[in-house]
């Protein structure tokens, strides 16, 4: 197993136990005890865990978030056809406005046939679009932020602040049918304010695990959006209080959808 899969499915035992010991971590992945404490030290300096002796505990939720790479290995199938369902939103000759985040990240794989003008304050997508002689690509300045692994500063949402796209992409942290789409951190709440207001159609991206969570800053409601594009792994009952909110809820992943 390589280090990148260890941390993810040591993150995962951590979200579910909220907290583990060194040398049962050891025992399970088979690693040195030294190898474990490298990977909680990582966590720890992400601001995801705390370390004691002999173990770690997983920080409050509401104010952390794991890096983008980690977070890049969360949830991939089921991201990968939220993606695929939002590229189909996209017409040629659109100017589009893609967010950070791994799921929006997902959705650029899919638009690579049509002639575009990208928007985004992702470096991950300027990284996969860069070449495409049909896509015109505008990166938004600011200041990088490692773990949204993209710009967020005052001077990206200046920058946004002068734009009016067609469509904007966005992804969130966590999505409750009261408390809207939030993030942890509070710039990256105003920056993703001002990107939604860059856009006349709004479109959310969240898999499943978003919902009923909540973090420290709302940048939306929900009614705000257009569509709402989730997996079909959601909850029916919450879909249909969703569809009372967004006029276009989309499950990825169903043959027909509404």
């Amino acid at each position: 197993m390589n280090s990148t899969k260890r941390r993810m499915e040591i993150f995962n035992i951590l979200q579910k136990e909220q907290s583990v010991k060194v040398l049962d971590l050891a025992e399970i992945f088979e690693v040195s005890l030294m190898t474990i404490r490298r990977d909680l030290a990582l966590f720890e300096k992400q601001g995801l865990i705390t370390t004691n002796y002999g173990g770690a505990y997983l920080n409050s939720k509401s104010a952390i978030e794991p890096s983008f790479s980690l977070k890049s290995s969360q949830m991939t199938d089921k991201k990968q056809l939220i993606g695929y369902e939002a590229a189909k939103l996209v017409e040629e000759g659109d100017t589009i406005i893609v967010d950070c985040g791994t799921t929006t990240l997902q959705m650029v794989k899919y638009i690579q046939d049509k002639k575009l003008t990208v928007i985004t304050n992702s470096w991950p997508v300027v990284n996969y679009l860069g070449n495409n002689p049909k896509i015109k690509l505008i990166l938004a300045p600011g200041e990088y932020n490692d773990v949204s692994a993209g710009a967020i500063s005052d001077l990206t949402i200046s920058f946004f602040s002068n734009f009016h796209a067609d469509k904007v992409f966005m992804g969130s942290h966590g999505c409750g049918l009261k408390s809207g789409a939030t993030v942890p951190e509070i710039m990256d709440a105003n920056v993703k304010r001002t990107i939604l207001h860059a856009a006349k159609q709004k479109i959310l991206l969240a898999d499943n695990t978003k919902f009923d969570q909540t973090y420290l800053m709302k940048y939306a409601d929900l009614s705000e959006f257009d569509y709402l594009i989730t997996d079909n792994s959601i909850d029916k009952k919450y879909c249909t209080q969703l569809k009372n909110i967004v006029e276009n809820v989309i499950t990825a992943g169903n043959e027909s959808d509404s």
